[in-house]
């Protein structure tokens, strides 16, 4: 996890605008304007804008911490890698979609309940991004975790 967190800090000023603008920012609109077209979201860098309200993307609001929790999890967990390379995909994808579920989420909560806003924000969004990834991984260890094509072998 420290790699991690240190490899992409390495590589933030490189990686951070296409991952938050056009993996996150740019995905979000997209899916608001297609539930809600009437709105007419549109994306300004980092800002997803309506006619009254903006809502900007910082920094961390990305979904790379669970990413790289989930990263950490799989790689750190014995089992073939024949089911850890897709584990590892698949895991990273639930965690991006959910990121993205988020972002929408905070949108139309900030447009009509905003001050329910920091509330969602810092404890509901985080931890469903968090609680997604560790579902995730218990289930595919559950499913390939053990068993004669893990690397794990356990004597009784």
């Amino acid at each position: 996890m420290l790699i991690g967190h240190f490899l992409y800090y390495l590589s933030k000023s490189s990686l951070e605008p296409a991952l938050i603008e056009g993996l996150n920012v740019n995905v979000s609109v997209k899916l608001i304007n297609f539930f809600s077209p009437d709105l007419l979201i549109v994306q300004n860098g980092r800002d997803i804008k309506s006619t009254s309200v903006n809502m900007t993307v910082a920094t961390g609001c990305d979904g790379m911490d669970g990413i790289l929790i989930i990263l950490s999890a799989m790689l750190a967990f014995p089992m073939a890698c024949r089911y850890k390379l897709p584990g590892l995909a698949s895991g990273i994808l639930v965690v991006y979609l959910t990121n993205i579920i988020r972002i929408v989420l905070l949108f139309y909560i900030l447009l009509k309940i905003p001050e329910w806003f920091d509330f969602f924000h810092i404890y509901i969004g985080q931890f469903m991004v968090i609680f997604a990834g560790g579902i995730f991984f218990l289930i595919w260890v559950s499913r390939y975790g053990t068993g004669k094509d893990s690397t794990h072998v356990r004597e009784d």
